[in-house]
């Protein structure tokens, strides 16, 4: 048995070496050892040594042992062993939970921000739904015994429900204490309910969602909502009256938590929350916080932002929208060129040759200049070329021999294929004027090459499919 601060040097259960003393409360005492093959750190706890003799505080130890180690659950302390020892001594090995109680905070913050009495009411509704599925009510829910661990992966507090050392198992699946009788009163009084400060046999899970009434109650307000001069007033206030209204007291809180308030702390069990998801669901909706459903029941939202709620968001977008409300690129189009050449052919400016002339700045995607003479234009930017006269125009071998002497080249295609447009008659003057550039010319052709058309090209932006 321990009964000082001083760790003693036997192993208990000759695996756990003792390190140093973490609480002692008016039953036991919690130490921190150590695994000694693994090196594990772990919590013991003891019963002191007037208690230990008790029948009802050895059962109670148990059914702390049992209870938790029927929760596999993260929300609730794990047990690793229990037993009792050579001396007598019933212990526990639980694991080290490094952090703090929440009365410990509560008592440095006074009142917590929503978000965050929401993110713990959450987790404590998992213990408590875990629990009330296998039939244990807690009987003990306050502040002391919901401890908060820091979890470095998800950057927030994790919640540890601990000390079933007063539970009632509703399936008789272990021995209640002796204690349970009808007119017994157990718990801790400022969170006790009606049912429990009356000391019915009747209490059920009910009693834990009121006493998690209460612990929300505190944290959001930052007072108790049943005070008393002593622990008989106390009771009676709790079985008579209702609690102030938190709006009351503090005006900047939402009226949906007034009515949250006044249905967690309803005197009649039937008239509370008649879960713990349900009770935390809807204290999500009264103080504005997202409680989503997951696998283990109920999930706070990150407060985290997410990448796109920091941007703006990013709307979903599918390929018929890609495709359809793009706006259209406008690109050259083949037809805006025989459109300006048909106007040049009309107007007889420039003949064959600004034909040609158009279609090679059409290949490089420039107009000709405005207010020049298309066939100068045309001997700066194209090829000498020499139209072909018309058969039907010749005057026999002479007219042959002139255009063979003039020469002429075959034109260069156009970047898009179009539809030709008739041939126009030239006279030999023109064909003499266009035979003087400068570069040799190459053997004439008898007519210049065929054009074949194609379908217009495709507008619409490329997605990659």
């Amino acid at each position: 048995m321990v009964t000082t601060e001083t760790p003693p040097t036997e192993l208990v259960a000759d695996k756990y070496r003792l390190t140093r003393l973490l609480g002692r409360g008016g039953m036991g005492s919690v130490w921190e050892g150590v695994h000694a093959s693994l090196g594990t750190r772990v919590a013991v706890k003891f019963i002191e040594a007037e208690h230990a003799s008790s029948v009802e505080a050895r059962q109670r130890f148990v059914n702390e042992a049992h209870a938790a180690a029927r929760l596999n659950s993260k929300h609730v302390v794990q047990v690793y062993d229990h037993g009792v020892g050579e001396n007598g001594c019933p212990y526990i090995v639980m694991e080290f939970l490094d952090g703090e109680p929440l009365d410990a905070r509560i008592e440095r913050e006074r009142v917590l921000a929503p978000e965050q009495v929401v993110s713990i009411v959450v987790q404590v509704s998992r213990a408590l739904a875990r629990a009330h599925e296998q039939g244990i009510v807690h009987r003990d829910l306050k502040p002391e015994n919901i401890f908060l661990v820091w979890d470095a992966d998800d950057q927030r507090d994790l919640v540890k429900v601990v000390d079933f050392g007063i539970a009632k198992f509703l399936d008789n699946g272990a021995q209640n204490s002796a204690s349970t009788r009808t007119g017994s009163v157990l718990g801790t009084p400022y969170y006790m309910s009606p049912e429990q400060a009356r000391g019915l046999r009747s209490v059920d899970q009910r009693s834990d969602l009121w006493s998690l009434g209460v612990i929300v109650y505190r944290c959001i307000v930052g007072d108790l909502p049943f005070v008393g001069e002593a622990v008989g007033d106390l009771l009676v206030k709790i079985c008579t009256i209702d609690p102030p209204v938190p709006s009351s007291i503090n005006p900047a809180l939402p009226p949906g938590f007034d009515a949250w308030v006044a249905r967690a702390l309803n005197r009649d069990p039937a008239g509370r929350f008649q879960s713990a998801v349900e009770l935390a669901s809807s204290l999500g909706e009264a103080l504005g916080q997202a409680v989503l459903s997951s696998g283990e029941g109920l999930a706070v939202r990150m407060s985290t932002p997410s990448l796109s709620e920091v941007s703006g968001g990013f709307p979903a977008q599918t390929v018929t929208e890609f495709t359809q409300n793009a706006p259209a690129v406008e690109r050259p189009r083949n037809r805006s060129v025989l459109l300006a050449l048909g106007v040049v052919v009309v107007l007889g400016l420039g003949g064959l040759g600004a034909f040609f002339m158009s279609r090679s700045v059409a290949a490089r995607g420039e107009p000709p200049t405005l207010g020049e003479p298309a066939a100068d234009v045309a001997s700066a930017t194209a090829p000498a070329v020499t139209p072909v006269p018309d058969a039907s125009e010749q005057p026999g071998p002479t007219g042959s021999a002139e255009a063979a002497a003039s020469g002429s080249v075959e034109p260069e295609k156009a970047p898009a294929p179009v539809a030709a447009p008739p041939r126009p008659k030239v006279t030999h003057a023109a064909a003499g004027t266009r035979a003087t550039a400068s570069k040799p010319p190459p053997k004439p052709t008898a007519h210049p090459p065929a054009v074949k058309t194609a379908a217009p090209k495709s507008t619409g932006r490329d997605i990659g499919y």
